[in-house]
Formats: C-alpha cells, structure tokens, sequence
C-alpha cells in the first residue's frame, strides 16, 4: 500500500506520465509497467489525482486519460508542483482548504529551516490581512491566495524590494498573459480600470546586516463576480472575472505568476539586479508623477509623487519639500 511520501511522489509521477498523452487513453499495463505500480496501487492513485479535482477518465480495455491538465481550477497540490517542475525557485507546494493565513504557515516553516521555494497555497483564510493589520476576506474558492519562501540575499532595509518585485511580476502576468490594463499601485496593490485587483504583503526576520528569510503573501481577485463583492467594496475591487467575463484555472495563475517573480529574484542576485528592478519599476510605477496623499501614523502628507529611492521607498514633493516614505497608505488624487 502506498501511503505518505511514496503517495505524494507515485501521483506526480502518475500525473506527468499521463499529461505526457494528454487526450489519450494510455493502457493500465503500460502504467504499471513503466512506473513500477502494482494494479491495485495504480487505482488508489488514480482515485488520489480524481480527488484533487484533476480530470481523470477511466475505460475497461482502453486504460486511463486525463483531460483538461491546464484548464483545472480547483488548487490541486499535485497539479501545481506538476506546473512548477521547470521553475528555478518555486517547486514546492502546499495546500489548506481553509486556513488562518498563508503567511503564518510560511513563517513556521522558514522557523524550521527548510529552504526557500516553498508555495503555501489556500481556498480559504479566516486572518488575512493586508497593510496596517487590515482584514482580507474572500469567497472560498474564488480567489488566488498565497505565500512564498523566500531567502533573499538582501538587506532587511531593501525588503520592500520584494513587494515591488511580486507587484512586477503579478502585472506582467495580468498584462502579458491576460491582457489586463493593471497598474502598479506603490508600494503594493495592483489596480484594473481604478479598482484593486491584487495587495502584496512582505515580511522580513533577520539581523540589522542581513534577512534570514522573508515571506511574501499575494491575494489576487480571480473568479470573483461582481455579485458576490460585499456593497461596500464593489466601487474599490474588481477580478480576472468581473474584467474580462470569463473564469480562468487558478493553478496555471499561479505557475505563471511565481515563474515571473523567479525570473525577478534571481536578477536581484546579479550585480546590476537591485537597480535594474528600480528601473523597471520606476518607468511601470503608475503612482509616479500623480497628485497623493499620503498617511503615516495618523499624519497626512499630500504632494507629487516624484520617484523610488534605492530601498523601494516612495519620494512625495510638495512645493520645495520632499519626503521619503518607506512605507505608508498611499492615495491617488488625480489622473496622470
């Protein structure tokens, strides 16, 4: 019998051989024969991918076919890993049902030392939470929620560096992939037609000369209908699905999104990393050259928005005064 970890490796290796002859039935025999299961133990493996929402079809004489790999919405653990098998950095999943926060479950495992790359992945959190302590709340199902490990090679006053980073890479998969008109919100929302579509969330443990690790947590409005926004927020919040009136496989968002935030990670190693990722970010930066206020700790600021310093920080002008915010509550006043 299979259980544990001989479970979890016997349905990837089920999954990519299957994926392998998408739309093709593929002979019992042969799966048996060449990943080395037993009969019985190929049914409970099958019925394990079934179980996590992948489309698998059986067929006396014919064998196995798994249909529709990269249209599946439901957060199949399996499925992602599958997505993610050729991603430098992220290869790893876990999912919750239903948990507290993504975060809370990164940070207890960056506690134990396990390296980075690790993806906490959930339909549901009962504490998310944004800036300033405010609560996320979220259908169950709807909705991309997610933390990453990351162990940056950084120091803890370039943190904010990451959340500029995740907001690059959720607005490229958005623009590029989605053809979403999203704009980068400093220093961590994502707006489509004005409303928020995605807040980032980064948080840092280390010692004042360098970061042990860091989490960065993304809630991406997926498959959210306009109807099933609370009144309140139907001004503010929109979705993928709201934009565009059509679902889209929450797996596949997923992958894309952390293969982009690989791709940034790894050039922040590189030399010229740190101020080619100002660069880009300062020319896609939609708060840059707008009217703000700004709120920090109670105190209002309003001012021009006039650059990113070399820390992410947000540089705000009011006639000859300028002043530096690394992170505050930022509002736009006026179109561009």
């Amino acid at each position: 019998m299979l259980a544990g970890k001989d479970l979890t490796n016997s349905r990837c290796r089920l999954l990519e051989y299957l994926a392998g002859y998408e739309g093709e039935f593929v002979p019992g025999s042969v799966l048996t024969d060449k990943l080395g299961f037993s009969r019985q133990a190929l049914s409970k493996v099958v019925s394990a991918l079934k179980e996590e929402g992948l489309d698998i079809i059986s067929a006396p004489q014919k064998g196995y076919m798994i249909k529709n790999v990269r249209e599946t919405d439901r957060i199949s653990p399996t499925l992602v890993d599958f997505l993610l098998r050729d991603d430098p950095i992220f290869g790893k999943s876990i999912y919750f049902p239903r948990i507290t926060s993504t975060q809370h479950a990164i940070k207890n495992l960056a506690r134990q030392d396990v390296p980075e790359g690790i993806v906490a992945v959930t339909d549901e959190q009962t504490e998310g939470r944004g800036r300033r302590g405010r609560s996320w709340h979220a259908p169950v199902s709807k909705n991309l929620l997610f933390s990453v490990l990351i162990r940056p090679e950084l120091r803890p006053g370039d943190v904010q560096l990451l959340n500029l980073a995740a907001g690059l890479a959720v607005r490229s998969v958005l623009s590029g992939v989605y053809g979403l008109d999203a704009k980068l919100k400093w220093p961590n929302d994502i707006l489509v037609n004005g409303r928020k579509i995605c807040g980032i969330l980064s948080e840092a443990a280390g010692e004042p000369d360098r970061i042990y690790y860091a989490v960065t947590g993304i809630g991406l409005n997926v498959n959210l209908t306009e109807g099933e926004l609370e009144e309140e927020y139907r001004n503010i919040a929109t979705s993928i699905m709201i934009e565009k009136g059509e679902a889209v496989p929450r797996p596949l968002l997923l992958a894309r999104i952390l293969k982009a935030l690989s791709s940034l990670i790894i050039g922040l190693k590189r030399p010229e990393g740190k101020a080619k990722l100002l660069s880009v970010y300062r020319n896609e930066c939609d708060t840059i050259g707008r009217e703000v206020s700004v709120l920090q700790d109670d105190e209002k600021f309003r001012g021009t928005a006039v650059g990113i310093t070399e820390q992410g920080a947000l540089v705000v002008k009011a006639g000859n005064e300028e002043k530096i915010f690394a992170a505050a509550d930022v509002h736009h006043l006026r179109m561009k």
